[in-house]
């Protein structure tokens, strides 16, 4: 499911702890910023003011913020990249926590906005975003 600082999921990750499933997150960092597809009312998670500073301190990229966000809150994470650099950099998020503030202050940050809404399916029966969770 998308999940990542500005659409946290609490409703579904609390469903999902209670029945021991384990999220996968996709879209962990965000998305392009391509009208065709993607929600472009939902700013760009990487510029966020919040996740910067928290990356200074620890002397990460905003990327490694989210993705180590997720990871501690049990979320798996499946962040794309072609870039072997950046590929390198989303491994390199277990040499540092976030603190109980940091979480809580990036939790803060939900909006609960997709940034995959697939709007051109939003008609069909079965389309899923329409259910609660």
């Amino acid at each position: 499911v998308e999940c990542h600082p500005y659409f946290t999921q609490p409703k579904l990750l609390e469903y999902c702890r209670e029945k021991d499933i384990v999220i996968v997150g996709y879209s962990p960092l965000g998305t392009s910023r391509d009208a065709t597809w993607v929600n472009l009312k939902c700013p760009p998670l990487l510029e966020d003011e919040l996740l910067a500073s928290v990356a200074k301190k620890y002397k990460k990229t905003t990327a490694q913020v989210c993705l180590r966000f997720n990871v501690q809150r049990g979320v798996v994470v499946i962040p794309k990249s072609f870039n072997a650099d950046r590929i390198k950099e989303n491994f390199d998020i277990f040499d540092f926590s976030l603190s109980e503030d940091e979480m809580k202050a990036i939790e803060a940050l939900n909006k609960n906005i997709r940034f995959v809404e697939l709007l051109m399916w939003a008609d069909h029966p079965e389309y899923p975003f329409h259910d609660d969770y």
